[in-house]
């Protein structure tokens, strides 16, 4: 009789404890880090103590603080309750307390379909002519660090090919972690680092997505999208490419002469805020000079946005943010990540060509913002590359010039 009451009471108490961890989220605590007390040696065993607070299980409550944030943001993720939630938001040195927020991958195109000349400066051709320029610009790509945001890397591509590139540069501080079916051994010049995050993506569907085949827990790239992003942006040149024997080329980034560090913050069904944004921390602290994500989510405050905040620090410490526009459209509010001081890239959504009513000769749009673009309307008939200074409002714009600075039409 006494082993079956232990045994109910065991039984109970499981479901009790299972119970408990399933009304858990993550969250996103923001606080003012001035606020500090100096008998905490860091700003991590300030938060620790902050989670301590609310329970009095102190090892159950170090192991909940998932990520400490110090470089792109000021506090931490960790895995509370909604009545945990509430009572950090009573604390005078909390400034919010946010649900985790999911993004999701955009799809973008070849560098070709961007139009974009060599007299522009922002790349170089395929042709071998101003040899010295060209040599010049070389020199100075090798030593810019592209940090790519997204599902990982194939290291093994052809387009991560370091052959003649120079030694990875000094300042550089990140590194190739190894995982399951990721050597850290198969990184080299070109793709310098390679780093996965996964702690908010495991708190919100636990360690059954572990167990998916196409799924890993390392920088490896089962899904492609990152591996595509990240040649994209810097692939090194692949002489004979071609899709089951159609389109043969070349293939290539646009800046074939820098480097890639590649971040994993996305997985089998989306990328998470807390992800990301540990992330864009450890790029930081990396030394990365360009940050790339090609993924987004829905609109809302600057203040809950991640990829905002996190590319806000980053501009602040000199690094050049570029995201993508989104896959939506052309109809009102279908621009996502319209946040100031992002280079954006938009494109087509393979799903709505049906229903384009843009011409032909559209090649892209790179929307540098510097107002809102919310209700941004495509430029019908751009050619090539406009620089938007403020809010397109509801006007169809029919440009013929290849560059355009445009400064608060009303």
């Amino acid at each position: 009789m006494a082993s079956m009451s232990i045994a109910f009471f065991l039984l109970v108490l499981y479901f009790t404890v299972a119970a408990a961890e399933l009304s858990r989220k993550m969250y996103i605590v923001h606080m003012k880090h001035h606020d500090k007390p100096s008998s905490y040696a860091t700003h991590r065993d300030w938060y620790a103590a902050s989670l301590r607070s609310l329970t009095s299980a102190t090892a159950e409550a170090d192991s909940r603080l998932l990520y400490s944030y110090t470089e792109a943001y000021h506090g931490f993720a960790a895995s509370l309750s909604a009545d945990e939630a509430e009572s950090l938001r009573q604390s005078d040195s909390v400034l919010g307390v946010y649900e985790d927020t999911v993004y999701s991958l955009h799809t973008t195109r070849t560098p070709e379909f961007l139009g974009i000349s060599s007299d522009l400066g922002l790349w170089d051709p395929h042709s071998a002519q101003g040899g010295q320029n060209r040599a010049r610009a070389a020199a100075a790509a090798s030593d810019v660090i592209i940090g790519v945001l997204d599902t990982g890397v194939w290291p093994e591509s052809r387009s991560f090919d370091d052959s003649g590139m120079s030694a990875v540069p000094t300042r550089w501080r990140g590194q190739c972690e190894a995982g399951p079916d990721f050597n850290p051994k198969l990184c080299n010049r070109k793709l310098i680092g390679a780093r996965h995050f996964s702690k908010g993506y495991f708190m919100a569907l636990g360690e059954g997505f572990l167990k998916k085949p196409e799924e890993a827990e390392s920088p490896r790239d089962h899904d492609g999208h990152g591996t595509h992003t990240a040649s994209t942006a810097a692939g090194s040149q692949v002489t004979n490419a071609s899709l089951l024997g159609y389109a043969s080329g070349t293939a290539r980034g646009m800046a074939i002469h820098a480097r890639i560090a590649s971040y994993k913050v996305c997985w089998v069904s989306g990328c998470y805020g807390s992800d990301i944004l540990g992330a864009i921390d450890q790029a930081i602290v990396d030394g990365v000079d360009v940050l790339s994500m090609s993924l987004g989510g829905s609109t809302g405050p600057y203040y809950r946005d991640t990829i905002a905040i996190g590319a806000f620090t980053a501009m602040e410490r000199g690094i050049f943010v570029s995201c993508s526009a989104g896959n939506s459209g052309p109809t009102r509010n279908s621009l996502t990540n319209h946040v100031p001081l992002q280079l954006k890239q938009s494109h087509f959504a393979l799903g709505n060509l049906g229903q384009q009513h843009m011409p032909l000769q559209l090649k892209q749009l790179l929307a540098f913002t510097l107002g809102n673009l919310g209700q941004q309307h495509t430029p019908l008939q751009l050619k090539q590359l406009a620089f938007t200074l403020g809010n397109l409002g509801q006007r169809h714009l029919n440009l013929q010039q290849w560059l355009v600075w445009h400064d608060g039409i009303q």
